[in-house]
């Protein structure tokens, strides 16, 4: 089987990125011990598996992209993991490991491959902080059948953590979640756009082919493009 990393599917993201007025926000850093990164819905990251390309194993830094809906109205355009200082140049489409060659030579060039999001949440993470996620979730149904973790966990914490950004909902719309006091592994999580849906993932190369940035497009115009054509209708 080819390597999914020679399937390079160019895409502008950079021009996407540029035809919005955006806000761009530092919400934390994401610790990858292995360098195999995972984004995925936090609640449904036990069926996700990490892209084929890896990054040298460190902490990076998270950055957000708010478009503005209305004055008093930001959505979360786009995510992104910033691996070097330096600008990428070119984006390809970020394949997982379990993609298979012909699914990898089906894709026709408005086509992608993503991931799922069904909470209204996305997130990046290590693998190894996939397994130890999923470990505590576990746990805490174990204890409490008949409690959800987000409310009883996760709500507080992105009130605390975001909710009073002006540029976020009075709920919170993103958050650093911590394993546990022994590790620094976490969650950088976020809402989604305009919430559920199935979302691309870009890495940014410099030319040299180097790993500057993974990018996550929550295709916020799309949707708007979408509903102009409803209301037109």
């Amino acid at each position: 089987m080819k390597d999914p990393n020679e399937f390079e599917m160019p895409y502008d993201l950079h021009s996407e990125m540029s035809e919005q007025e955006l806000v761009e926000i530092h919400i934390g850093d994401v610790n990858l011990p292995t360098g195999r990164i995972i984004a995925s819905d936090p609640f449904f990251v036990d069926s996700q598996r990490p892209f084929s390309r890896t990054v040298e194993p460190d902490k990076y830094p998270v950055y957000i992209y708010m478009a503005e809906i209305d004055k008093l109205h930001h959505r979360i355009a786009y995510a992104k993991v910033k691996f070097r200082p330096e600008e990428a140049t070119k984006w390809i489409l970020a394949l997982t490991d379990d993609l298979t060659e012909e699914e990898l030579g089906s894709l026709e060039p408005d086509e992608f491959y993503g991931f799922p999001v069904e909470s209204g949440l996305a997130a990046f993470m290590d693998e190894e902080t996939s397994s130890q996620f999923i470990d505590k979730m576990d746990v805490f149904e174990e204890a409490n059948p008949d409690a959800d973790y987000y409310d009883e966990v996760l709500a507080e914490e992105f009130r605390l953590y975001s909710g009073k950004n002006n540029f976020s909902r009075d709920l919170g719309d993103w958050n650093d979640h911590s394993i546990s006091n022994d590790t620094d592994n976490n969650l950088v999580m976020f809402a989604s756009g305009w919430g559920d849906g199935y979302y691309p993932a870009y890495w940014g190369l410099n030319e040299n082919g180097d790993t500057i940035e993974l990018v996550i497009d929550f295709l916020i115009s799309d949707f708007e493009s979408d509903d102009e054509e409803d209301i037109e209708e």
